[in-house]
């Protein structure tokens, strides 16, 4: 059969899907959560006294085992599965809908949120009539870490993937990455060939620095937090006052986007670096507060009851 009388067959688009409920930022809903523990605080000093020092101390206990309860869902779906087809077969498909949406990792990562900032007021309460000896100080201190990397990482969770969007290399792999950075490397030395001196002498002063410089971590941090475009920054500083014409100034364009294009997988790289070593960091911490904190209520156990 001739492949002009085969027929094309049109599939009907179905109705567009309605958009999902989101959450704000959750940088905001943290501060938000920080102001009213601040608040709650100042408001609450005759109930601080009437909960006393074991009973805030056990609710900051269950609310810091809920908050690690995230990264259990995180890891570990077989709850939430069965949480769903028993709620599928229980509610109708309105209410089931609520279920899903609150079963979402992004619902829980919210939760996670603001309940490990509420708990700051119970222990808020718990360290004002608690002594401090040795252990609690360095529950203190690991509770302070935890809660600092994780607004850490609140914030670059909500500032990073937008800023990573906005330039031309997307990578999500550090191999990948650096693969085509050395490509790029390849490809800049074969154009230079067969050029003038004074050419080839421009590019060994401009451009092949940049593309064998490894910028400090601290240049591209400052980078991510302020989305600065350093790769735009790079192509206007090159590419200005181009003093060469026809051939060798459309090589120097290309040149010049090949800088362009390793600055930007260089700030790409130090981007998954940054979203993936925040992470291991506060996991870090959490173990050790956990810890920490069993041996706190034991402590308290034993010589409570002795």
């Amino acid at each position: 059969m001739a492949a002009s009388s085969v027929q094309k067959l049109s599939v009907p688009a179905g109705p567009p899907r309605a958009r999902g409920r989101t959450l704000p930022q959750m940088a905001l809903i943290a501060i938000g959560c920080g102001v009213l523990v601040i608040f709650l605080r100042l408001m609450t000093t005759n109930l601080e006294h009437r909960v006393g020092v074991y009973g805030s101390g056990i609710i900051t206990a269950v609310m810091f085992v809920g908050v690690g309860l995230y990264s259990v869902r995180k890891r570990n779906l077989w709850f939430s599965l069965r949480m769903l087809y028993l709620a599928r077969r229980i509610f109708p498909k309105s209410v089931f809908g609520t279920v899903v949406f609150l079963d979402r990792l992004e619902t829980w990562r919210a939760t996670h949120v603001v309940v490990a900032m509420l708990s700051l007021l119970p222990f808020w309460w718990h360290m004002q009539r608690h002594l401090m000896g040795p252990l609690e100080a360095a529950l203190a201190t690991a509770v302070a870490l935890l809660f600092g990397s994780g607004l850490f990482g609140v914030l670059i969770q909500d500032r990073l993937p937008h800023y990573m969007t906005r330039f031309a290399e997307h990578e999500v792999r550090t191999q990948d990455v650096n693969a085509k950075i050395n490509a790029v490397y390849v490809e800049a030395e074969e154009k230079i060939l067969g050029h003038t001196e004074a050419f080839t002498q421009d590019y060994l002063k401009r451009i092949k620095p940049v593309l064998l410089e490894d910028r400090s971590s601290w240049s591209l941090f400052g980078a991510t937090l302020a989305r600065r475009d350093i790769g735009d920054e790079v192509s206007r500083a090159l590419g200005a006052g181009n003093p060469y014409k026809d051939a060798e100034a459309r090589a120097w364009k290309e040149l010049v986007d090949l800088a362009t294009r390793k600055v930007n997988l260089e700030q790409n790289d130090f981007n998954l670096w940054l979203s993936i070593s925040w992470l291991r960091f506060h996991i870090i911490v959490a173990v050790l507060t956990f810890s920490l904190l069993g041996f706190h209520i034991l402590s308290v156990l034993y010589y409570g009851g002795a």
